[in-house]
């Protein structure tokens, strides 16, 4: 399903939070915050100027290293292992992985296999989206998304998941990045613009 904020023009806000999550954060965590498309993150990030970090980049590439030599240099044309160790007509590879396995993915998402047509973004969803629409009997609405309650992406249970709009799982991903001394002065502004906003208005139905 294609992300329904790709077109959305993009707030001064969400750029400021973009440009500061995204040199240590994956594409793909960004897609699920922003509710658009990892395409969008990288064009908006090239716009931006900004670059993933180098501690970033070490953890997640896979590329050779400068100076780093292939293991199979020089060994174009040779044979290696002979003909029993190549794939057969309708063999399976080794990693093949049967309707109904699971998986971690890279973001610490538990993924079953519900699928074989070979496309891994088919093939492979996300459990507690299953849970939830096993549950509820619907999909995730558009601009929503899934958080754990207790923090542990390996509790699926439904009881653990709770339905929450992008735009508040945004405010929540920013609150949580700022030091624990930050977050408690945003707690008690908020109790005090509470108490400010009572007494401005102290004959208000609040039933309204």
């Amino acid at each position: 399903m294609p992300c329904r904020n790709d077109f959305r023009p993009w707030s001064d806000d969400d750029l400021d939070l973009l440009a500061r999550l995204y040199p240590d954060d994956t594409n793909a965590t960004l897609a699920r915050i922003f509710g658009r498309s990892e395409a969008s993150i990288k064009n908006q990030a090239i716009k931006l100027g900004v670059r993933k970090s180098e501690a970033h980049k070490a953890r997640h590439s896979a590329a050779f290293k400068p100076g780093q030599r292939p293991w199979n240099k020089g060994m174009k044309g040779i044979d290696i292992g002979g003909k029993h160790t190549r794939f057969q007509k309708r063999q399976k590879p080794h990693s093949y992985a049967p309707v109904g396995s699971e998986r971690v993915n890279s973001d610490g998402y538990l993924q079953r296999k519900v699928t074989d047509i070979g496309y891994p973004p088919r093939d492979w969803r996300m459990v507690h989206h299953l849970v939830w629409e096993a549950h509820t009997g619907q999909p995730v609405p558009p601009g929503h998304a899934l958080v754990f309650r207790d923090g542990d992406k390996a509790n699926t249970a439904i009881d653990n998941l709770e339905l929450v709009s992008r735009s508040d799982l945004m405010r929540r991903n920013t609150y949580l990045r700022f030091p624990a001394e930050l977050r408690q002065v945003v707690q008690l502004k908020g109790a005090l613009n509470r108490m400010i906003n009572n007494r401005s208005h102290p004959h208000e139905d609040k039933c309204q």
